[in-house]
């Protein structure tokens, strides 16, 4: 539900001429949105300010200049790493294609002529069926094709961290499913970094033996095991939680990276029937930074038991 944008300096200094254009890419492009910018043609996002500052409207024009700085801070904020070669060619749009032709962008926004078949120009993007619309909320069938088309594109282009965030994270079906979603990280990556990736599910009491959540380790252990292909670089974390007295209840179900999260109304099991669906809502800012908040920069949760490696 994210896509990576390609964007030209440009349409970023043209945009920062007008209160308007400025005003819609804050609005539409950044984190809880599904438009992140790319790297491209940098690294990092530090070197991607540097670049993009090169284009800055001179002191001439102060007021678009402050605008085209606000827009590169929003830009380095949330940002897809894809590896480049650096020494590339100078011309934005020539690198732009051949760059596409090796690993494809979601979106290339340019202003010049169509350079491939996932490129647009500004006065193009509320064309009809213009591939700059995408929805931020959908309906997918509760298999493994559906729930990944909701979840792919965060986990795939994740550089650093992914969090799975399901009261029922140690069920076989939501097992099987993270364990397909770790072998779609590899998938068409743009950057050479594998993200970590952390489970955080909810204790259930039973009263008999098999009746209650199991262990983090087991759980960890399950996730690992059958693997079709290796994962060397992988770190993998599960953590079983409980409710605190005064504190949030653990019912919400979601994914997190540093690029956003998503929530779903059932998680991350399965049914695989087909005609049952659910919901996959690309989450707002605020939503976003809550969760991160609560699971991964203060936990807010007790600890019943844990696994790492």
């Amino acid at each position: 539900m994210i896509h990576e944008y390609a964007l030209d300096p440009d349409v970023l200094n043209s945009w920062a001429s007008n209160h308007r254009d400025y005003a819609e890419f804050i609005r539409e492009y950044g984190l809880g949105t599904p438009r992140i910018i790319s790297s491209f043609p940098r690294r990092k996002a530090s070197k991607l300010r540097s670049y993009l500052m090169q284009f800055s409207p001179n002191q001439a024009q102060p007021l678009s200049a402050q605008r085209y700085i606000e827009m590169v801070q929003k830009i380095v904020e949330s940002v897809i790493v894809r590896d480049v070669l650096e020494n590339s060619p100078s011309d934005w749009a020539e690198t732009a294609a051949l760059e596409n032709s090796r690993v494809p962008f979601g979106v290339i926004l340019t202003s010049t002529e169509a350079l491939t078949g996932n490129s647009v120009k500004p006065t193009a993007i509320y064309d009809q069926n213009s591939i700059w619309n995408h929805p931020d909320q959908i309906n997918v069938p509760r298999t493994n094709e559906g729930l990944i088309t909701a979840f792919l594109n965060l986990v795939r282009l994740a550089n650093s961290r992914i969090v799975i965030v399901d009261p029922f994270g140690w069920t076989d079906s939501a097992i099987r499913f993270v364990r397909l979603m770790l072998l779609a990280i590899k998938r068409n990556r743009v950057s050479e970094g594998f993200p970590s990736v952390t489970l955080f599910y909810k204790e259930k009491q039973g009263s008999g033996a098999g009746n209650g959540s199991p262990k983090a380790e087991y759980v960890r252990h399950r996730l690992l095991n059958d693997l079709k292909i290796d994962l060397p670089n992988l770190k993998l974390e599960v953590f079983e939680l409980t409710e605190v007295e005064d504190g949030d209840v653990f019912h919400n179900r979601c994914i997190l990276t540093e690029l956003g999260g998503v929530m779903t109304g059932h998680g991350v099991s399965l049914s695989n029937d087909p005609s049952h669906t659910d919901e996959a809502i690309l989450m707002k800012p605020s939503i976003y930074q809550k969760k991160w908040r609560q699971f991964v920069d203060a936990n807010c949760y007790r600890v019943v038991s844990e696994a790492k490696g």
